[in-house]
């Protein structure tokens, strides 16, 4: 995975914002990530109710660093 050099308007935008502004958008991206992952499964276990996508959703990211 290639990782790309945050943009210094980024970089600006981190340093202004508040503690509980960078946890807001750390959370953003999780939620964003769960729904990616969610739709990736629907694709996958189109006959899945919406309760196991979620659950195995949120199972691959807590099991991802193990």
């Amino acid at each position: 995975m290639v990782e790309e050099p945050i943009h210094p308007v980024q970089l600006e935008a981190l340093k202004r914002a508040s503690p509980a502004e960078k946890i807001e958008a750390v959370a953003a991206l999780y939620r964003a990530a769960i729904r990616l992952r969610v739709e990736g499964l629907r694709m996958t276990h189109p006959d899945w109710p919406e309760e196991r996508l979620d659950f195995e959703a949120r199972r691959a990211f807590r099991l991802a660093g193990t």
